[in-house]
């Protein structure tokens, strides 16, 4: 724009946007006079800020893994381009580490990035920075997650080809700090919406999980955290249902069942309380004795064994479908008792009638009941489960092999021999020791019944 202007006088001159760039040239009417060129709002950011970036044309060329944002500029400046990433859109965009967009003719490239609506590029010139994120309306991934027994259940669902990860973090460890172990799975059936489950245990309380995609360089990172806030009535209501369920496998046992063969598989399910990971471990343990000490194949079933079809399809469905096979397969269910369960019934309790009037009616030979002498004494046991045989661990470990139909060969008597005394000798070292160690983490106990038992010594 050109004005004339009489001397002593003011001039109004109309802008479009306050840009560093934007001068004014004085000169005289007559030709080859000096020209006088002033900018003033070069060195003025606080002046042109917000205008500046007004004035910036924004072309997203983005596609696959490659971010690619085009820009037409008023003036011929170079600026600098990295990426960040919201965690919503209301949020702050933070800065990713050595992220820096590579610059050529006004054309800004990163390659092996995410293509996520939060991950954005953040243009900066001087003390000034503006964010564009890419022209996009739905991510191509998404991730939500559930909460089962003691796991998390990542549910990704993905229209592209990729691997995504997961690693539990915390709020202040920031969106690069993880505690390992990295759990992983993969997205290769197509260019259609696929969902997947990743499952991973439980770290602790108050811990958040670490969710991103870990097949290109750069990715946006979500951070998770689940609500446990009402985790430990879900745990009485499921140890509530737990319960239930068994009564009604003995119920069912003691209709279908048929006299057991000297053929068939005949697993043994192991029912347990463990509220402790040192109690788990021994559960673990016992199991493994029990499957070597059984022989001729027999299977013990034990949830601990299963954690990835537990989480999938629900305790209870797995416990039911367990139920189904050893009616199935004329097995026995054990349940190991131990202090963590139900207080013990000190009088008439109403809640036990139910229990009592189904124990009363299973066949003893269905269902058996162990406890380690060190976490659970003869007190403990709840009075309706008192009529069952019972078994203290380890000492009467020959007596429930013998009444699991332990293979001859290798059952734990005087005259018998193991298969493999040697690997039998170290599990039975490892229950003994896994149970002392479960004992100490246990609150101590009075209880006439609990003695130090030398235990069973293949």
């Amino acid at each position: 724009m050109k004005k004339i202007v009489s001397g002593g006088h003011a001039v109004d001159l109309p802008y479009e946007f306050l840009l560093p760039c934007l001068c004014i040239e004085a000169s005289y009417l007559q030709e080859d006079t000096v020209r006088r060129k002033k900018c003033p709002f070069q060195n003025w950011p606080e002046a042109y800020g917000s205008d500046f970036w007004k004035s910036v044309h924004f072309t997203d060329y983005s596609q696959h893994s490659q971010m690619v944002m085009a820009l037409t500029l008023r003036c011929p400046l170079k600026l600098q381009a990295s990426l960040c990433q919201r965690q919503n859109w209301h949020t702050f965009c933070e800065d990713l580490p050595n992220a820096t967009a590579q610059e050529a003719e006004g054309w800004y490239v990163l390659e092996g990035v995410d293509l996520h609506p939060q991950l954005c590029f953040k243009f900066s010139f001087r003390n000034s920075s503006h964010v564009e994120c890419p022209h996009r309306t739905a991510p191509s991934w998404n991730v939500s997650m559930d909460t089962q027994a003691q796991q998390l259940v990542l549910h990704f669902s993905s229209r592209i080809h990729a691997t995504f990860s997961a690693a539990w973090s915390h709020p202040s460890l920031g969106q690069d700090g993880f505690v390992p172990p990295v759990y992983s799975i993969s997205q290769t059936q197509g260019s259609s919406p696929v969902t997947l489950d990743l499952i991973i245990p439980f770290l602790k309380p108050g811990s958040c999980v670490l969710v991103w995609r870990s097949d290109v360089q750069f990715s946006w990172k979500h951070l998770l955290c689940p609500d446990v806030s009402h985790r430990h009535l879900g745990l009485l209501i499921l140890a509530i249902l737990a319960l239930a369920t068994l009564l009604g496998i003995v119920l069912a046992l003691t209709r279908r069942r048929p006299l057991s063969g000297p053929g068939g598989a005949r697993p043994v399910l192991l029912l347990h309380a463990a509220d402790s990971e040192a109690q788990r471990l021994l559960v673990g343990a016992l199991a493994e004795l029990l499957r070597a000490a059984l022989g001729g194949g027999r299977d013990v079933i034990v949830d601990l064994w299963e954690g990835t079809r537990v989480a999938r399809v629900g305790p209870l469905p797995w416990l039911w479908a367990a139920r189904a096979r050893v009616a199935q397969e004329q097995g026995t269910v054990l349940l190991l008792w131990s202090s963590a369960g139900p207080s013990p019934a000190r009088g008439p309790d109403p809640r036990s009638a139910p229990l009592r009037a189904l124990l009363r009616a299973a066949p003893r030979p269905l269902l058996l009941l162990a406890y380690f002498s060190r976490l659970c004494a003869k007190g403990d046991i709840p009075q309706p489960l008192r009529a069952l045989p019972r078994y203290r661990l380890l000492r009467d470990l020959p007596r429930l092999l013998r009444a699991l139909d332990a293979q001859p060969s290798t059952e734990a008597t005087g005259r018998g021999r193991l298969g493999d005394r040697q690997c039998l000798r170290g599990r039975l070292e490892l229950c003994h020791r896994l149970e002392r160690e479960a004992a100490k983490l246990c609150p101590p106990r009075l209880s006439r019944d609990r003695r130090r038992g030398t235990g069973w010594n293949p």
